[in-house]
């Protein structure tokens, strides 16, 4: 019998809190999810994961560059990246919120949630489904 072995999950981090952004690249490391890179603005993020391609990218929804990571997923669904977009945020508009599931999010985990709901939406989108926060449903 051979083991089963478990795919690597590739993942890009754009936040713009370095402290945040390192702390998720680390614990996610530790977890077994290989970080293409990380980046803390939109325009660093786009490039990051246009180049890099992973799986699953997180971006903070309030990034502080213009047009934040709205226009981040804007700009990666225009550009075809076939990237799955988990936004991780503070913000509870459910107007913003809708609008970036409409413009091309495949999750919405909300800070208040902390890690443990990140990495369940994490799972949920990496698995092929959608993920929203048990508070913004």
């Amino acid at each position: 019998m051979t083991p089963e072995l478990t795919p690597v999950r590739r993942v890009a981090i754009v936040e713009d809190h370095g402290a945040l952004r390192i702390f998720l690249r680390d614990v996610l490391t530790r977890l077994g999810w290989k970080v293409t890179g990380v980046a803390g603005t939109a325009e660093t993020g786009a490039a990051l994961v246009l180049e890099t391609a992973p799986d699953i990218a997180v971006v903070d929804l309030h990034l502080a560059s213009e047009g934040g990571g709205d226009a981040l997923i804007r700009r990666l669904a225009e550009c075809g990246s076939n990237t799955k977009l988990v936004v991780f945020t503070a913000t509870t508009d459910p107007t913003e919120l809708h609008d970036v599931l409409q413009a091309g999010a495949d999750g919405i985990v909300l800070k208040e949630g902390g890690l443990p709901e990140l990495i369940e939406g994490l799972e949920a989108v990496s698995g092929g489904g959608r993920y929203l926060s048990p508070s913004f449903r």
